[in-house]
């Protein structure tokens, strides 16, 4: 896997929960499909089958989760590890009164 930069690493973040949000959708509700049955006595009854392995889009939603987890975890800990360069903390900006 290739180093990425913070910058890099925000968008490749973004990217991957807008991922995670596809197969989460999948596994909540879309994933089935439903037939309905109407009896003569006005019975209902529904039939759900579903459309998608439920194990493989749940070990796709796991590892996504996971990835983001990590991601966020690695930035986290380069963002403590920076200094800013180009500026110095002035308390005196606070324009408190004495």
């Amino acid at each position: 896997m290739a180093q990425i930069t913070i910058n890099e690493g925000l968008a490749w973040l973004k990217t991957l929960k807008k991922r995670h949000e596809e197969p989460l959708a999948l596994r909540n509700d879309n994933a089935h499909r439903e037939r309905r049955f109407y009896g003569a006595s006005a019975d209902k009854e529904i039939v759900k089958e579903p459309v998608y392995d439920v194990k493989v889009l749940d070990r796709l939603v796991t590892r996504v989760a996971r990835e983001i987890r990590l991601l966020e975890q690695a930035l986290k800990t380069t963002n403590a590890r920076t200094t800013i360069e180009v500026y110095e903390q002035d308390d005196a900006a606070l324009g408190e009164l004495s």
